[in-house]
């Protein structure tokens, strides 16, 4: 195979774990952001508790595509978002 097939192919490995970071990391960064916030880690009476939560799904969900580049697969990177994110809805389920 010549370096520019090999280079291409690089390109869409990259590109779909990006992807895979910004769409799948979206609800995970929700979810997590709520468990965290609402799921009993802060006391009830912290009047800035909307507001942290409001800025830590934006942390969590910046974070998700640098943590998706660090998969060697594509595989590994959609099973590993995916697992994240229905182990994140089940403990969701369970908290409410």
């Amino acid at each position: 195979m010549s370096r520019a097939g090999n280079g291409q192919a690089a390109v869409r490995h990259l590109l779909f774990k990006g992807l895979t970071g910004f769409l799948l990391g979206f609800p995970l960064a929700l979810w997590l952001s709520w468990l965290l916030t609402y799921g009993g880690l802060l006391p009830a009476y912290v009047p800035v508790r909307d507001q942290i939560a409001m800025w830590l799904a934006v942390l969590l969900w910046g974070a998700a595509p640098c943590v998706a580049f660090l998969a060697q697969s594509r595989r590994q990177c959609a099973i590993a978002f995916l697992l994240a994110n229905a182990a994140a809805a089940s403990h969701d389920q369970h908290a409410a």
